[in-house]
């Protein structure tokens, strides 16, 4: 059986990832300290941020798509996790015990460039629902989001260079 995802499933999956994304740096930020935890806690609030604007979003849709006749369903709620856990923040992505902070930094970077991917893909069936230009703004960010992990780990690698 192929699974039909509709806009609505796509906002809900946007915001599971947001979610997943914002508890991954509050996990991050638990493993370092100073700069390095500010710029992790700083990160988790942002993908809170974005998980809020697409609950707001959400919530117009739903109201004004109430002539959808059924409820996401198990099936589709599962569908929705497995795309949103496993796709984008895969097992290579996933914290341990005893990261260093440059391959925490690796790992978001890998995050935010398959969330990139994510709104990219389905970019046409947000736009359904959002202004012109919204969800390139928020693939904006995302990138913004990479530039700053990128350019904190060529800072870390630059200072422990000349330590």
């Amino acid at each position: 059986m192929q699974i039909m995802l509709n806009v609505i499933d796509v906002f809900n999956a946007a915001i599971m990832m947001e979610e997943r994304g914002a508890r991954f740096y509050d996990e991050a930020a638990a493993f370092a300290s100073g700069a390095a935890q500010k710029l992790l806690y700083g990160l988790a609030t942002m993908e809170n941020g974005h998980a809020a604007y697409f609950r707001k979003i959400l919530a117009g849709l739903e109201n004004r798509l109430s002539a959808r006749a059924e409820e996401t369903t198990e099936e589709v709620s599962a569908y929705l996790q497995a795309l949103t856990a496993d796709r984008i923040i895969t097992d290579e992505c996933r914290l341990e015990t005893g990261d260093t902070y440059p391959q925490i930094l690796e790992k978001a970077m890998l995050i935010e460039k398959n969330s990139v991917f994510f709104y990219t893909s389905v970019k046409n069936v947000l736009s359904s629902a959002v202004a012109p230009g919204e969800i390139d703004g928020l693939i904006g960010e995302e990138l913004g989001h990479f530039k700053m992990l990128s350019d904190a780990l060529l800072s870390w690698q630059k200072q422990s260079k000349s330590l």
